[in-house]
């Protein structure tokens, strides 16, 4: 059985047989559980890699489980990052769980603050929350 769930924060101990490993302490966030014969789990990770870890070979532990409200809903941010993001996505040219290149396309678009907020680690966690539970303009 596998002990996690999408949204859960965790932190990587080992991972033994991956050519390009993420290093030991690295922390990403639950994107999605596989279950069946080679079971997986999805991680975003906090360099803005996806890589999934595979129960039985990787070793890692859960930092923090969302409680009840939290990653519920919308994530809101300020209305010039949310319209970069939202014309990034109706694009349909960028994965896009793949934050540096959303980044890069915003910027060619000329969302310039919409690719700053992307590439400032502050928000990366809240980006991938967004992304899984969407995003809401907000003018805070």
């Amino acid at each position: 059985m596998i002990d996690c769930k999408v949204g859960d924060r965790i932190r990587l101990l080992y991972m033994p047989d991956d050519p390009d490993p993420i290093p030991a302490g690295a922390t990403g966030t639950v994107l999605r559980v596989d279950g069946g014969a080679l079971p997986q789990v999805h991680i975003a990770w906090g360099s803005g890699r996806t890589l999934a870890l595979i129960p039985g070979v990787d070793t890692w532990e859960t930092i923090e489980r969302p409680t009840a409200g939290d990653d519920a809903g919308p994530v809101p941010v300020l209305a010039p990052v949310y319209r970069g993001i939202v014309a990034v996505r109706d694009s349909g040219i960028v994965n896009m769980l793949d934050r540096k290149t959303v980044a890069a396309i915003a910027r060619k678009m000329a969302f310039s603050e919409t690719a700053a907020w992307l590439d400032d680690k502050e928000n990366w966690d809240t980006y991938v929350r967004g992304v899984l539970n969407g995003f809401k303009p907000s003018e805070w």
